[in-house]
C-alpha cells in the first residue's frame, strides 16, 4: 500500500468507519500453537477480544466487525465524535484515566480513579480538548489495544522488543457498499485461512457473537460454557448495532447515547438485517470452497443490488477484497472526490472499485 498521510484517510471530527488491522512480527504465532516449541497461545484470542470489548464500552468508538487471526487482528471500527461531545469534562477524563491504566495492566481489568485524580486532570489547560479529541480517534483505540497485547505477550513470553510488525493499516469504508464487503471479509477471514469450515463455527469473529446472541434469544434452554463468561449479557451487546433504521444513513443522523454502557450508542451500521446478512455470509463462505459454485444466490442478489454492488462480481469481490482495494473504499465517484480533496490524481483500486460498485 503506497505511503499516504493518515490524516488524508481518517478525518478526525467526522464520524468515518474505519478497516484498521495489525500483524504480529514474531516467528511464534500471536495465537495458536508454536510449531516448534510446542508452545499453545490460543487464550491470546481471549485477551484480545476482552480488552477490545472493554475499550469499545470507553472510547467514542464503536467496533462493527472483528477476527482475531492466528498472527493478525482485523477491526471495522466508526469514530463518533458526536457522541464524545455530548459526555461531561469529568466523564471524559474518567475515560482516558481508565483507558491508560488498562494500556499497562497485566490483566485487563478496569480500574477506577478518585474524584480528586481526575480534578487534578481537570486543572490542567486546554486537557479535556485534547482527550475529547483522542477518546474519537482510532490511533489512540488501536495503540491502547496493541500495547496491551504487547505488553502482556511479552510478559508471558518473558522477553521484550517489538511485538507488532509496525503502525496498524488503515483504510476508509466510504460508504455501505464498502462497509458490507469489508465485513463479510473479516468474518470469513477464518474460513479462509482453513481455522474454521463455517461462519458458525468462526469462534473469534463478530459473526460468531451476532450468531450466538441470535441463537441466545430464540432459545430458552440453558447457556453453555462458551457462553458463561457472559453473565447472561448479549454476545454481541459490545459490537455496533447492525441493522440501520429505515432512511437512516451509517454516517450521520440523531446523536443518541446507548442504553448500555458496553458500546457508543445503538445506531446501527448497515440497511440490512441480521438474518440477511448471515445468509449472505454463508452463501459467501460457501463460494471460497473449491467444490461449490462462485454465483451468488438469485434471492441474495436484491440485497446486493440496493446496496450498489454488482451481484456479478460478487464472488472475487469477497476473495479478492485486501488485494483489489487501496487506502478508501467506495464507489468510484466518492474515491475520486477524496482524492481532489488529498491533492491526489487518485487513489489505489479506484478501477476496482468501478468495477465492483454500481
Amino acid at each position: 500500500m503506497p505511503a499516504c498521510p493518515r490524516s488524508d484517510i481518517v478525518s478526525l471530527g467526522q464520524v468515518g468507519v474505519y478497516h484498521c488491522w495489525s500483524r504480529c512480527v514474531r516467528r511464534a504465532f500471536l495465537c495458536g500453537q508454536d510449531p516448534l516449541t510446542k508452545k499453545d497461545y490460543e487464550h491470546r484470542r481471549t485477551w484480545i477480544r476482552d480488552i477490545e470489548e472493554t475499550l469499545a464500552g470507553l472510547f467514542a468508538i464503536e467496533v462493527g466487525f472483528h477476527a482475531e487471526m492466528s498472527n493478525h487482528i482485523h477491526l471495522v471500527l466508526r469514530t463518533r465524535p458526536d457522541i464524545v461531545g455530548i459526555w461531561s469534562d469529568r466523564e471524559v477524563v474518567r475515560r482516558w484515566l481508565v483507558i491508560s491504566h488498562l494500556t499497562k495492566s497485566r490483566d485487563g481489568r478496569p480500574r477506577e480513579f478518585s474524584p480528586a485524580r481526575i480534578a487534578l486532570e481537570l486543572a490542567i489547560p486546554n486537557r479535556v480538548d485534547k482527550l475529547r479529541s483522542r477518546l474519537a480517534d482510532p490511533s489512540y483505540f488501536m495503540a491502547a489495544l496493541c500495547e496491551h497485547v504487547s505488553r502482556r505477550s511479552n510478559r508471558e513470553d518473558n522477553c521484550r522488543g517489538r511485538f507488532w510488525e509496525d503502525r496498524y493499516k488503515c483504510r476508509e469504508l466510504a460508504d455501505e457498499a464498502a462497509i458490507l464487503v469489508c465485513g463479510i471479509y473479516v468474518d470469513l477471514n477464518q474460513v479462509r485461512a482453513g481455522e474454521a469450515f463455517t461462519p458458525e463455527a468462526s469462534t473469534h469473529t463478530s459473526a460468531f457473537d451476532r450468531i450466538l446472541s441470535r441463537k441466545r434469544s430464540h432459545s430458552s434452554d440453558a447457556p453453555s460454557a462458551a457462553e458463561a463468561h457472559l453473565s447472561g449479557q448479549p454476545a454481541d451487546g459490545w459490537l455496533c448495532e447492525l441493522t440501520l433504521e429505515d432512511s437512516q444513513s451509517p454516517f450521520g443522523g440523531a446523536t443518541e447515547c446507548a442504553i448500555t454502557s458496553r458500546r457508543a450508542s445503538d445506531k446501527g451500521l448497515l440497511p440490512i438485517t441480521l438474518d440477511d446478512y448471515l445468509r449472505l455470509l454463508d452463501a459467501s463462505g460457501r463460494m471460497l470452497r473449491t467444490d461449490k459454485s462462485g454465483v451468488i444466490p438469485a434471492e441474495l442478489a436484491p440485497i446486493l443490488q440496493r446496496l450498489g454492488i454488482r451481484p456479478s462480481n460478487w464472488s472475487e469481490l469477497v476473495e479478492n477484497y485486501h488485494d483489489w482495494f487501496g487506502l478508501i473504499v467506495g464507489s468510484s465517484g466518492i474515491i475520486a472526490r477524496r482524492a481532489a480533496d488529498a491533492g491526489r490524481c487518485w487513489f489505489r483500486g479506484q478501477a476496482k472499485c468501478a468495477l465492483a460498485f454500481v
